[in-house]
């Protein structure tokens, strides 16, 4: 039996992008980008949701349970605080991996409407909200232990 050569529909087919560069943007522009969003990092849910990344939102309920898990030391057993701990290494570690990807996520949102320097202005004002949000909260954490 022979076989039929398939047809051309005259249609060129849909450009995969490359799985080497970020979201499939164009290499230049990604070289240009951050390589790590400090907005991202210090405050995840608030730039993801801000950004079109809802799924960042589940860092939230993440961090909830780290700290109900190492703050109840005392009263629960060894075991819940050591997942405790382990699920704060876990949390902090994804989210330096959404970090590290959230400038080429957050640009290819945008590039139609911003230049990368655009881009990278905007993120750095967001580097600096996610940092004083990170010394108030901080600030508000050794406040709430001094008091006892």
């Amino acid at each position: 039996m022979s076989r039929a050569a398939p047809r051309s529909s005259g249609v060129a087919p849909a450009e995969v992008p490359d799985a080497n560069e970020p979201s499939g943007l164009d290499p230049a522009l990604a070289l240009e980008l951050p390589r790590f969003n400090w907005g991202a990092f210090f405050i995840p849910p608030l730039w993801g949701l801000a950004h079109g990344q809802w799924p960042a939102i589940l860092f939230l309920p993440a961090w909830v349970f780290v700290d109900n898990m190492i703050r109840k030391g005392g009263t629960t057993t060894v075991w819940a605080v050591a997942i405790g701990w382990g699920m704060l290494a876990v949390t902090v570690a994804l989210q330096a991996v959404f970090a590290t990807h959230a400038n080429q996520i957050g640009y290819s949102r945008v590039a139609h409407r911003m230049s990368v320097g655009e881009f990278a202005r905007r993120e750095r004002v967001w580097a600096a909200v996610g940092a004083a949000t990170l010394l108030v909260m901080v600030a508000w954490i050794v406040m709430f232990l001094a008091r006892g």
